[in-house]
């Protein structure tokens, strides 16, 4: 792995989130074995963020979804300290935000204990009854008149099942075959991957450049994804996730515990084939 570039202030940035992960963590007094069980995240890599260890990290994308998960873990923002690490959220907005946010639910349990919705609702239905029955009392043949009667009702649904049973029975049947398309069949202008999941392990998959998938598939899961122009596979545990292209027999894509990053196009893999 080539050494990673940070930027001036990385470093500071992630020492101080991870001195509020920690205390998050021990706060609930939670091991760092307890949260990689919850999150598939090497204790070592838990440890180097707790630390702001930026060179014991990998790359932004990935350390990023690490932060993430961890403080969703200990009851934290994870996406907020993730952008925070980032730059796409600065510490003061994250501690505004936070103050906000505790200032809302503090004033929302207030006016909840002030003015209960199941009481609207009896107040609402206590109205209606008083209406209906005033209605009653003033012109009782009004709410008689207002609707059909049951045996009303039911002639009429009788009559409609009927005229639509008749419709259906006298429209043309179409009986030719129709094609069906074959899902194992591969197609030449595109990529087709299946993935199987043999150990737990945190995926990224960017199907034409958009993400369609982040987050850890468990053991035992199978997973298609077709792609036109270029698809990217990135896996936390490379040694757990086997892959199979265009129905080729199927790989790990590395080592247990490794992370791996696989591209591939279409137009390169025809140009292999022939």
């Amino acid at each position: 792995m080539n050494p990673l570039e940070v930027e001036p202030d990385l470093t500071q940035k992630l020492s101080e989130i991870g001195n509020r992960l920690r205390e998050a963590r021990q706060a609930q007094d939670t091991s760092l074995e307890e949260i990689s069980g919850k999150t598939m995240i090497p204790t070592r890599l838990l440890s180097a963020i707790e630390e702001g260890r930026v060179d014991s990290l990998p790359e932004a994308i990935y350390t990023r979804g690490f932060i993430r998960r961890f403080g969703d873990s200990v009851g934290l923002n994870g996406s907020n300290l993730a952008d925070v690490y980032t730059g796409n959220l600065s510490h003061d907005q994250l501690e505004t935000e936070t103050k906000t946010k505790k200032r809302k639910r503090r004033i929302g349990g207030l006016r909840g204990g002030l003015r209960p919705v199941h009481l609207y609702v009896l107040y609402i239905a206590l109205i209606m009854s008083a209406g209906v029955g005033l209605s009653y009392l003033t012109n009782p043949s009004a709410i008689t008149s207002a609707g059909d009667s049951p045996d009303t009702a039911g002639a009429i649904n009788a009559e409609s099942e009927s005229a639509q049973s008749k419709d259906e029975s006298q429209a043309p049947k179409d009986t030719s075959a129709k094609p069906v398309a074959d899902p194992t069949a591969t197609n030449p202008e595109t990529v087709r991957v299946d993935l199987t999941i043999k150990e737990a392990s945190w995926m990224e998959i960017i199907v034409d450049g958009e993400v369609s998938y982040e987050g850890i598939l468990s053991p035992g899961t199978n997973k298609t994804v077709v792609a036109k122009k270029q698809l990217v596979i990135k896996a936390g545990n490379a040694g757990g996730v086997m892959m199979a292209v265009n129905k080729k027999p199927a790989q790990f894509m590395g080592e247990p515990g490794a992370i791996e990053e696989v591209k591939l196009e279409p137009e390169a893999l025809t140009s292999q084939s022939t």
